[in-house]
This record gives structure tokens, sequence and C-alpha cells, in this order.
């Protein structure tokens, strides 16, 4: 999925389905580090833990809450009401 795609699902709970046919419920969202953009994935759960850690500076808990995914293996996203 190119980013021009991606960001109509940015920070939204989804199905993605990804390049070898797995599927994952949960949320992708894009973070900039400098000039570096990077996306990661958790459940929609942890996402709200990993904003309830941001506000108050706990990087530990930020770290173990978000996975590192790479745009290109994301082959479909479909919002979940």
């Amino acid at each position: 999925m190119k980013r021009n795609e991606f960001l109509q699902y940015n920070d939204t709970v989804c199905k993605f389905k990804l390049r070898g046919g797995k599927e994952v419920f949960g949320v992708i969202w894009e973070n900039s580090y400098g000039n570096e953009l990077m996306h990661f994935f958790s459940t929609a759960a942890d996402r709200l833990r990993y904003k309830m850690a941001e506000r108050v500076n706990d990087r530990s808990t930020c770290e173990r809450l978000q996975t590192p995914v790479e745009l290109e293996d994301i082959v479909l996203a479909e919002p979940l009401d």
C-alpha cells in the first residue's frame, strides 16, 4: 500500500490483509522521527494504552505496545465500525 492510500486508514481500527495472506485486526499509525516516517501496528486496546503512556512520557511502555510495520506489506485495509 502506498502512503497516500494508507492515510485514510491512519489510526483507524481496521482489518488489514498482509502480503502473505494473513489478516490482522487493529490499528496502524504513522509517527515521524526527524525526517523519517515510521508506521506501527497494535491492537485497538494497546493503541489506547500507548496514547495514555505517551501523555505521561512513558517511553518504555510505548515501545512495548507498538510493532513496526512496512506499508508495502499491507494489501488491503477495511475499517471496522
